[in-house]
């Protein structure tokens, strides 16, 4: 037989005065528990915490960015970062360099060809790294291409627009809750 059980979910609505960085945040509290569903401009956010040591609301405002949206985003809050990949080349170039992997004129050929690609990210870019004669002198192995990421912009603008207010209605909760407590 199959239960199906009603219960009550709060529901917090951000706004700001432009209709922009809005978020609806949905909390299932338990006694130590949380589940916590968005629906946000800047994308879904879900996660369910089944034991956060203590009251749910507090839990919430104590978290740091990057173990939040670890959790909300299940680890996909860092994007690829072209713009870096360069950077990541000039290193792999010169630490074979140093490790006499490259002969000088070896380093100057792949610091001329390795940073001069046709394509500046993605398969097409890496093929052209893996394809050149001196990939395994630079990097080895396939691991050691560039790879280098960056927050994911919506990430942190969910982050700034919509869970920092969140948070902050939260500890006015905790705070007046703590009065109503204090007075008894």
């Amino acid at each position: 037989m199959t239960k199906v059980i009603k219960t009550q979910a709060e529901l917090y609505q951000v706004r700001h005065d432009t209709c922009e960085g809005w978020g609806d945040i949905f909390l299932i509290c338990g006694k130590e528990s949380v589940r916590v569903a968005i629906n946000s401009d800047y994308g879904t956010y879900s996660h369910n915490w089944t034991h956060c040591g203590g009251d749910p609301k507090e839990f919430l405002t104590e978290m740091d960015f990057d173990y939040c949206m670890k959790k909300l985003t299940d680890y996909k809050h860092y994007i690829a970062d072209p713009e870096q990949y360069p950077v990541e080349v000039k290193q792999r170039i010169i630490e074979s360099r140093q490790g006499e992997r490259l002969t000088k004129a070896d380093a100057r050929e792949a610091w001329e060809d390795m940073l001069c690609t046709e394509h500046r990210e993605g398969d097409l870019y890496y093929k052209e790294l893996v394809d050149h004669p001196l990939f395994q002198p630079v990097f080895g192995d396939y691991e050691y291409l560039p790879s280098a990421k960056q927050i994911d912009p919506c990430c942190q603008d969910f982050w700034d627009k919509v869970w920092i207010p969140f948070v902050g209605q939260l500890k006015e909760e905790l705070a007046q809750k703590s009065e109503v407590q204090h007075e008894r």
